[in-house]
């Protein structure tokens, strides 16, 4: 079935808005919602040597994706890949000072989109979409 009633349009609808107000929000940086989400996982998980491997299965993404991420955040002086001292195959990734210091407005950010997602709904509401969203995503990892 084919029409904008389909649970899958509503799904990609949702995606789409997300990533364009992200994006517009983050144009001052110069960089993209997935990039900015990227630079805040990297920060959290700092202590954990991050590599290029790991953040295909944090962020589901082929390799080729994420190489392109890391070379455009590079470019822009946000991160580092450095050689792990216990692997030298492998590279790591570290949040440079410039990335460091965007941390918190994109934690501000992030928090004002979750706010304005479940504007309207009491905790009951919230505690129960996203018990739905989660078995969405259970399902569908099923599939793949």
């Amino acid at each position: 079935m084919i029409n904008d009633e389909t649970l899958q349009h509503q799904f990609r609808t949702i995606g789409h808005r997300l990533k364009t107000i992200g994006d517009k929000k983050l144009e001052t940086y110069n960089l993209t919602i997935e990039q900015a989400r990227f630079i805040g996982y990297l920060f959290l998980h700092e202590d954990e040597g991050i590599s290029q491997k790991d953040m295909e299965r944090a962020f589901q993404r082929k390799g080729s994706s994420i190489s392109s991420i890391v070379h455009n955040l590079e470019k822009k002086g946000f991160i580092e890949r450095k050689v792990d001292m216990k692997d030298e195959r492998r590279r790591i990734i570290h949040v440079l000072p410039k990335g460091k210091n965007l941390v918190e407005d994109f934690n501000n950010f992030f928090n004002e989109m979750e706010t304005t997602i479940v504007n309207g709904f009491n905790d009951k509401e919230k505690d129960a979409l996203s018990t739905m969203l989660n078995k969405v995503i259970n399902n569908l990892d099923y599939k793949s």
